[in-house]
């Protein structure tokens, strides 16, 4: 009697049946359903994959690059010392042979003469300076002292002189749309004089490449430069349009000479699976144009798909979402400039 009242239903997945009450053309078996959920599941775990190896080719990248600009800054350092050393030991250094009427000669002066240990010793104590003085005849003493005045002002080499300038650190700026705002202190604090971040509240690419002129400077020598830019443009803008106002971002960033790297759009909530599509395709168009032109690309992977990171309007930050975002900043500035 029960096989009589129900109806045999077949599965849309695997095409069992089984009897149910009512006829179901949407059936869909209990195995089914978990080898959809483990599919799903499976899928993610390989995007999680690409991601962490995209990230570890960026860092490496990054690592590989920032060797580079070291080797080359300590070889230019020390052709630049040495030509002070050379510059100043030809013109610096003068020895006062006599009192009388003749002209006094430039002659290079080794670094054995340069032994001052005994005079300073003498000079911190009254009675022994005294003594000093009484011992040596008037011509030696108007002969030595000029040249301790040289040595004092003059002597490069012995690391004393006081007229060094000191070296110039690289200029950082990191500009980008409202997500910035908040992230100035983790970022600035290090070096507030020569680092600087200039948010621009519903920027797109195009108001970046806009405003660079006015925040790279004539005088910055090789300075690092961080975008965030493009979760904006992907609201309405298709994939050609925001590929074609990155390239010509770039064509303007070339002309500063600076070291840039470009950080990836994070992930939106709740504006549809449109838009969710454009960003991973605009991200994975970035990763390939920054290695291709010579630019860093930053990688934030699934981060911020985490709960409780993105905000209630789905494209800010939460405090803590806010956090983690400045703190990677903050850390890829540091390591960049390491």
């Amino acid at each position: 009697m029960d096989a009589e009242r129900s109806a045999v239903v077949t599965c849309t997945g695997c095409a069992m049946f089984v009897f149910l009450p009512q006829d179901r053309s949407d059936f869909v078996c209990t195995k089914c359903k978990l080898i959809s959920i483990l599919e799903e599941k499976i899928q993610g775990l390989e995007k999680r994959v690409s991601t962490l190896r995209s990230i570890k080719e960026n860092e490496e990248f990054l690592d590989r690059r920032q060797d580079r600009l070291q080797r080359a800054q300590c070889s230019e350092d020390s052709e630049q010392a040495m030509q002070r050393g050379q510059k100043a030991s030809e013109d610096n250094w003068r020895h006062v042979t006599s009192r009388r009427g003749k002209s006094m000669r430039q002659v290079h002066v080794p670094e054995m003469h340069i032994q001052m240990s005994n005079r300073f010793h003498v000079l911190s104590t009254g009675t022994s300076a005294e003594s000093g003085v009484n011992d040596t005849s008037e011509g030696t003493e108007q002969k030595e002292t000029p040249l301790i005045g040289r040595h004092e002002m003059h002597s490069p080499r012995d690391g004393g002189s006081t007229t060094t300038t000191p070296k110039r650190r690289r200029r950082v700026v990191v500009v980008g749309y409202s997500l910035l705002r908040g992230t100035e202190s983790s970022i600035c604090r290090p070096d507030r004089e020569n680092r600087e971040v200039c948010c621009l509240p519903g920027a797109r690419i195009h108001d970046v490449t806009e405003r660079l002129p006015r925040l790279i400077k004539p005088s910055d020598r090789y300075p690092f430069l961080l975008l965030h830019v493009g979760t904006n443009d992907t609201a309405k803008n298709d994939l050609e349009r925001i590929t074609a106002d990155y390239v010509a971002l770039g064509r303007r960033i070339k002309e500063f000479e600076a070291q840039v790297v470009f950080s990836s759009i994070l992930p939106v909530a709740g504006k549809g699976r449109g838009r969710d599509r454009r960003i991973v395709e605009v991200n994975e168009w970035l990763r390939r144009w920054c290695r291709r032109e010579g630019f860093g690309f930053f990688d934030h992977g699934m981060v911020f798909q985490e709960e409780g990171v993105l905000g209630r309007d789905g494209l800010h930050l939460t405090k803590r979402g806010k956090s983690i975002f400045a703190s990677r900043l903050a850390n890829l500035v540091r390591r960049a400039l390491n």
